[in-house]
């Protein structure tokens, strides 16, 4: 919303700057996004051109003899329209223009040049608010000499608004001239509107639907078109509205001034005395003013003149009944329609005004029949209009609503302050709020013009805004207590500081895919959740895993030439029933690349390693791992992960036709449920005195049956070694020659301690023994 500081100061008496009252909007109501004048140039007179020939050495130009009130200019004009007996804008010399343009005296083509007639374009005033080629003509009688500024209504300033949704009020000049008013605590003066009328409506005015709370029509005849008043014109310029002819710009200006649009319809064109408003049938079209046929939706509401479309309710007039260069007669409709109905006809039309963008956020009820009264009024004035017989009319809104009741005493708790009742009293009626008080409890009744205040919260929001946010003390709550991060947040904390320390990157890909991409590398086997009204197809449900987006991350960055992918994310597994956190990795090329040396590619094994350095650093114990078989993966290198027997996640390969259709390497992928992990994570990680005595160590080779995972022989020898076996690792397998086809040798080191005493190298035999002839006798298992 853009405020004239010029039609302000008319409706109460300011006499602050612009800065001061931009600043004092930002801290008391809305965001000032500007600050600036309407026409940034200085030293700009009214000029009368007493002469025009032409240039004697180019047929484009014209020298000019211009009367400045002081004395006459000789001028040299490019522009095409420029003649004698005209008013112009002339920049004489010294002049500034926006830009910092200064005018000087000159000599074009031999001819003196004193100054410069100007266009509005060259006063900075942007071509689509004027439409004019060529210097701008003063069509109202100036005397020559007068600063143009002053004469053309354009030495003003404007004040741009950020509103939020809630605040429709601020959408009329009216609307901000009771803000101004309540904080600069001055008095406010509206337009007063006296009209006779007599006799019987002229029009017939009914509903055939809800969905229209009120409408109010007035014909008027004997219409002139023509320019509006300069006055008018500069007002809407202000605005940011390109005036058009005096029947568009009083509609617009009044909707400026109160916040209520207007239409103007031509009445013989319309070709009845009724107007029905109804809602549209589902596929039923209708020209709009824009010469485009629109196909409406069941629930668009319709203005009809009983027997066809002439209106589409709250959004735009139809061109079968758009006033012309020709029209003598209007019917003037001022109306109340259904908000959410305005805004979804207006959003999927894409036909978004002034006029719906006040519809949409619900315009005063009370202001209707005033603002009609008022546009009749300056038809009246500008348009030699003459009133036809009553005004018709139905109105549905005068709906009571209940008052607001609140204690001071309520009031000051929230605020912190120590307001008193005179203090409050003083404020409400700033704010034109009717209200009683008996035993510090005010009773305060709902104003039409103020629908975003609902609730006692929102008065005593007002009351904090008017009497200063900044005269608010500063306290603390007293339910606050000392900032802590929960144990989810600890985890979260720990996993990416251990993750970006095994030099991976985390990254955020999008919780929505297209639905046939949703079960891509998940073991869920659960229906997609699907978004209601998706942008795309491409984001029409909530993934089952954020794998889905790794691997896009991959592909992205393949294309790119970029193949060594290590990346991790802390996403979201989406269910009907619930939502899971998940920790997804995926590896990819190589993990660390050194130039000097050959550098091995990730493998099954490189994953493996990271996610059981993180188990470690989490404190949890190592994972057991199953194979498992899933169409997104390789057949020979996925499993599924366990951590103290409990199903946590999948790890593995992505199958190679997958990669190999993308055009990628080797891509290997991790799954797991973050919550698993919290629930199994200890409180503080575990400590251990060191190592008082020295440690044994033995190496054992093992043959065994090629099929017999190596996990179950660790069990084994865990079990068989007791406390005194500490560590215990597998560092080769071994198959091929010496050995069956069906053999393969497992390489073990086994690391012996006790805290208590230093170990006999004979009790250490002994418990190797032990285990040997365990696994003999259990697996078959034999030394080499």
């Amino acid at each position: 919303m853009n405020i004239s500081m010029k039609w302000l100061k008319e409706l109460i008496p300011c006499s602050i700057s612009p800065e001061e009252l931009g600043a004092l909007f930002t801290v008391h109501s809305q965001e000032v996004a500007r600050v600036e004048a309407l026409v940034r140039a200085k030293g700009l007179t009214i000029g009368h051109v007493l002469t025009c020939r032409p240039h004697p050495q180019a047929d484009s130009l014209r020298v000019c003899e211009v009367d400045v009130g002081d004395t006459v200019l000789g001028i040299v004009c490019g522009a095409p329209n420029v003649a004698a007996e005209q008013r112009v804008i002339v920049a004489r010399p010294g002049a500034v223009l926006p830009g910092g343009i200064t005018i000087e005296h000159t000599v074009i083509r031999g001819e003196a040049s004193a100054g410069m007639i100007c266009s509005l374009s060259e006063l900075g005033i942007d071509y689509k608010y004027h439409h004019e080629d060529g210097i701008h003509v003063v069509r109202e009688s100036v005397a020559p000499g007068s600063d143009a500024l002053e004469a053309l209504h354009f030495d003003d300033t404007v004040i741009g608004l950020d509103l939020t949704p809630n605040r429709a009020d601020l959408l009329s000049m009216h609307g901000v001239a009771y803000d101004v008013a309540a904080m600069l605590d001055l008095p406010l003066t509206l337009p007063h509107v006296a009209l006779e009328t007599a006799g019987e409506p002229a029009v017939h005015i009914r509903t055939q639907t809800p969905r229209c709370l009120s409408y109010y029509g007035r014909v008027l005849k004997s219409i002139v078109i023509k320019p509006s008043p300069q006055f008018m014109q500069a007002r809407l310029i202000a605005a940011g509205v390109r005036p058009i002819n005096n029947v568009v710009d009083i509609t617009n200006y009044v909707m400026l001034e109160t916040g209520q649009p207007l239409h103007a319809f031509d009445y013989d064109a319309l070709d009845s005395d009724t107007i029905v408003v109804r809602e549209a049938e589902a596929g039923e079209t209708f020209v709009t003013l824009d010469d485009k046929e629109r196909t409406l939706h069941a629930g668009d509401i319709l203005i009809t003149n009983g027997r066809e479309a002439v209106a589409l309710g709250g959004v735009m007039g139809g061109a079968a009944t758009e006033v012309t260069s020709h029209t003598t007669r209007l019917l003037l409709e001022a109306a109340v329609f259904d908000a959410m109905t305005v805004g979804k006809t207006s959003r999927r039309l894409d036909l978004r005004s002034e006029s719906s963008l006040r519809f949409e956020r619900k315009v005063d009820p009370e202001k209707t029949r005033y603002a009609l009264d008022r546009a009749t009024a300056l038809f009246i004035e500008y348009a030699n209009a003459e009133i036809v017989g009553d005004k018709g009319y139905f109105d549905d809104t005068s709906n009571i609503e209940p008052p607001i009741v609140i204690s001071l005493e309520k009031i000051n708790a929230v605020l912190g302050g120590r307001y008193s009742d005179e203090h409050v009293d003083a404020i409400l009626k700033r704010l034109h709020l009717p209200f009683t008080r008996a035993s510090n409890t005010y009773t305060i009744d709902r104003v039409s013009r103020r629908q975003d205040l609902l609730t006692y919260q929102d008065i005593i929001e007002e009351i904090g805004r008017i009497s200063g946010y900044d005269q608010l003390p500063n306290t603390l709550p007293s339910t606050v207590a000392q900032g802590a991060l929960s144990l989810r947040q600890q985890l979260r904390r720990r996993i990416r500081a251990a993750l970006t320390g095994l030099g991976l990157d985390e990254v955020v890909t999008y919780s929505l895919q297209s639905v046939d991409r949703i079960g891509r590398f998940s073991t869920l086997h659960e229906a997609p959740v699907k978004v209601a009204d998706p942008m795309t197809d491409l984001h029409a449900a909530l993934i089952h895993t954020p794998l889905t987006g790794l691997y896009d991350v991959a592909t992205h960055n393949a294309a790119r030439r970029q193949h060594d992918v290590n990346i991790f994310e802390l996403g979201t597994c989406y269910t009907a029933e619930q939502e899971t956190e998940r920790l997804a990795i995926l590896m990819s090329g190589h993990h660390h690349y050194y130039r000097w040396q050959k550098t091995p590619t990730t493998d099954f094994y490189t994953l493996k390693g990271v996610f059981e350095a993180l188990l470690d650093t989490l404190g949890l114990p190592a994972a057991r791992y199953e194979p498992l078989r899933h169409e997104d993966f390789h057949p020979y290198q996925t499993a599924r992960i366990l951590l103290e027997g409990t199903p946590i996640g999948i790890i593995g390969k992505v199958h190679p036709k997958t990669t190999a259709d993308d055009h990628l390497g080797d891509v290997f992928v991790l799954d797991v449920d973050v919550s698993i992990l919290l629930e199994k994570s200890p409180d503080h990680a575990p400590y251990q005195p060191l190592q008082k005595y020295p440690s044994i160590e033995r190496d054992l080779a093992l043959v065994c049956d090629r099929t017999l995972p190596a996990e179950t022989v660790l069990e084994a020898i865990k079990t068989q070694g007791g406390a005194a076996l500490v560590h215990l690792d597998v560092f080769d397998v071994y198959t091929g020659e010496h050995l069956d086809e069906n053999q393969k040798s497992l390489g073990l080191r086994l690391l012996f301690e006790d805290p208590e005493k230093t170990l006999e190298s004979k009790t250490v035999d002994a418990l190797v023994d032990k285990i040997v002839a365990h696994l003999k006798v259990t697996y078959g298992m034999f030394r080499r």
